[in-house]
């Protein structure tokens, strides 16, 4: 399902090339990747055989974005805002390729995609250079990405956050976080209460029609300098081997969703080390938060917000 407002902000994105390719894994994990790096391209958001697609069941809610100086830019349902250019390189294996974007700013973004180990998660390593000829302040990179876990999708699915620190507040070069994917990932622009949690908390299996949102902070950047840091994008046949896969890749800070009628859990997270927060290692997941739902009349303001089945 899409509302009037999503619909409207999809439609008034400028087209992106269809370009792109959709990434396997040696497990059959697949990710489709339009050439600016954001995902559902041909279709394929983050699927898995015997289980489905956890983001293209709904909208397109996802996307990722970047800003330096006050000016943003950023990928948002399958169409962008600010790019001059966008190409996607295929790799030489089926889960590898790398996609290079410029900004009309003067920034060079490069997402390089292959698979981790255990063949359950892609590793995106995420490089953004100063190429305007010029110093720039206040660096920050966002990732938007609403999940639609399958069987039951929407008020199915329990979604988790971990900011990467035990009180939840941002640590690190984390900001900001939120439960609500639904906006263009404009991280020049934080996101207030939504009826997952207010921002910035960690909460656990909160119901709902939810997602997740991060935006990170680095600083200025010198004219010719790169910032350089790891996402993680996959599945788990459970929470607990999900969370694992994140721990022996180092992952600091997280969102994942599952159905309560599924067979899996989907998430993404960053790597600890490139975002100054510590691995999760042996961190438990947080404990159950009290935030929930807030009765009947916020479950139909997310359906008021959500999409119509395709």
């Amino acid at each position: 399902m899409v509302s009037g407002l999503a619909l409207g902000i999809a439609l008034a994105l400028p087209s992106a090339s269809m370009a792109g390719a959709v990434l396997t894994t040696s497990t059959g994990l697949e990710m489709g990747v339009f050439d600016d790096g954001g995902l559902g391209f041909s279709g394929t958001g983050l699927f898995f055989p015997g289980i489905g697609d956890a983001i293209t069941p709904g909208c397109l809610c996802e996307g990722w974005g970047v800003a330096a100086s006050g000016s943003s830019a950023y990928s948002y349902a399958g169409g962008s805002s600010g790019f001059s250019t966008a190409v996607f390189t295929a790799g030489a294996t089926s889960d590898a390729g790398f996609s290079t974007v410029t900004t009309t700013s003067g920034l060079t973004i490069t997402h390089t995609y292959s698979a981790t180990a255990s063949g359950n998660l892609f590793k995106v390593d995420v490089s953004i250079m100063n190429t305007s000829g010029a110093d720039v302040s206040d660096l920050r990179y966002a990732r938007t990405l609403d999940w639609d876990v399958p069987p039951g999708h929407f008020s199915d699915d329990f979604t988790t956050i971990w900011t990467g620190a035990a009180g939840g507040a941002p640590v690190g070069n984390v900001l900001h976080t939120s439960f609500d994917p639904f906006a263009a990932p404009d991280p020049l622009v934080l996101r207030d209460y939504v009826f997952g949690g207010p921002p910035n908390a960690n909460a656990t299996d909160q119901t709902g029609d939810l997602g997740a949102y991060f935006i990170l902070s680095f600083g200025d950047l010198a004219d010719g300098a790169s910032r350089d840091f790891t996402t993680y994008i996959g599945f788990g046949r459970t929470v607990a081997s999900l969370l694992a896969d994140f721990a022996a890749n180092g992952v600091g800070a997280y969102s994942y969703s599952y159905d309560n009628d599924g067979p899996a859990a989907f998430g993404w997270g960053f790597g600890g080390a490139g975002i100054g927060v510590p691995p999760i290692g042996g961190t438990p997941v947080p404990a159950p938060a009290t935030l929930g739902l807030l009765g009947a009349g916020l479950i139909g303001l997310a359906a008021l917000r959500r999409r119509q089945a395709a």
